[in-house]
């Protein structure tokens, strides 16, 4: 596999303008190359609740900066582009070894994603999403995971 340079070295660490470590258009053509392992789709819960939706999806192993999250109409787009570790590295047993992904989690037409945010602790990604009273045309809005 041709090794694909995605990494933004010059973000910027809020407050002020967010800017990404990985380029979405890059992590499109990553997702599209052949892998040597099985692409995963990781484990997520997601709650209902009064005000918002709140969605918690397992990805061990991962900096938080390698996620790019976004909403578009009514779909959440998880993906994650995961560097290996080095080959110098004498492992026994290594099975986290997933070098991208992309999950797309449905939600229902009431959700407001603009006013959504995402954490990323202990290998979990947290996401809580409102709901917004009128149906709400998400048109591509990129939740910034802290």
């Amino acid at each position: 596999m041709k090794n694909v340079a995605i990494r933004n070295t010059d973000c910027t660490v809020y407050p002020g303008t967010y800017v990404p470590a990985q380029n979405e258009t890059d992590l499109q053509v990553a997702l599209n190359l052949p892998h040597k392992g099985k692409m995963i789709s990781p484990p997520a819960n997601v709650t209902e609740l009064a005000d918002l939706y709140k969605i918690e999806v397992a990805i061990p192993g991962v900096e938080k900066g390698n996620f790019l999250v976004f909403a578009d109409d009514n779909t959440l787009s998880v993906a994650v582009m995961n560097y290996p570790p080095d080959k110098d590295e004498n492992f026994r047993l290594h099975e986290f070894n997933f070098e991208c992904f992309k999950r797309l989690i449905p939600l229902p037409k009431n959700i407001d994603a603009e006013f959504a945010n995402a954490e990323y602790r202990n290998g979990i990604l947290y996401m809580n999403v409102p709901k917004a009273i009128n149906p709400v045309v998400n048109q591509h809005i990129q939740i910034v995971v802290y």
